[in-house]
């Protein structure tokens, strides 16, 4: 259990740096995924924003996982609307 406490607590920093910056893209116009895709840039450890509060080990794990979601997401997208097609088509 005590693994798992300092994953919570990266999870948390990520999802509050993430609302900051879309609330800044949304207050300048710009798009949301945007400021998602900086959140990801402030988080990860290439850029260094608060350098003893973030554990890099937890933030590439995080960010492992993010990108297996994309990843799904991303076929899940281009596979459903094939399968419509084909429903329809029966």
């Amino acid at each position: 259990m005590s693994e798992l406490a300092p994953l919570i607590e990266d999870l948390a920093f990520i999802l509050v740096l993430a609302g900051i910056v879309t609330i800044f893209c949304k207050k300048f116009n710009q798009p949301l995924v945007l400021g998602y895709i900086l959140a990801g840039f402030f988080a990860s450890p290439h850029f260094n924003l608060l350098p003893n509060v973030v554990d890099t080990a937890n933030i590439t794990v995080w960010s492992d996982i993010g990108v297996i979601l994309f990843c799904s997401a991303w076929d899940l997208i281009s596979i459903l609307p094939k399968s419509k097609v084909s429903a329809a088509q029966r």
